[in-house]
């Protein structure tokens, strides 16, 4: 999400709209984003628990997240679509980052 995030910026500071590359890269970011959310889950089954509980904020805030704002955008300006989801690949990037300092 780090990567797409930067892609994104470049591509808006060069005048670019929200391309179908761009997009596919959201969606398989997303799906990734899901399934590291569900390995999370088989190590909670397992008894595997984070130090804190703000983890647990973080894992559910990066799945939701990109679904909330697509349904808000889904009408918009490509190219202010294009900055939201570049600025919003860098915060879940971040919440991701943040997450692994609050695991185990």
């Amino acid at each position: 999400m780090g990567a797409l995030g930067v892609w994104g910026m470049l591509a808006y500071m060069r005048g670019g709209t929200l391309s179908g590359s761009i997009s596919g890269a959201l969606a398989i970011g997303q799906v990734l984003v899901v399934i590291q959310g569900l390995a999370g889950l088989a190590l909670y089954v397992q008894g595997g628990r984070p130090t804190t509980p703000v983890h647990y904020l973080y894992g559910l805030t990066a799945i939701l997240v990109l679904p909330f704002i697509w349904s808000y955008l889904r009408d918009r300006d490509q190219r202010q679509a294009l900055l939201v989801y570049s600025l919003l690949a860098l915060f879940i990037a971040g919440l991701a980052i943040r997450g692994m300092t609050t695991g185990t």
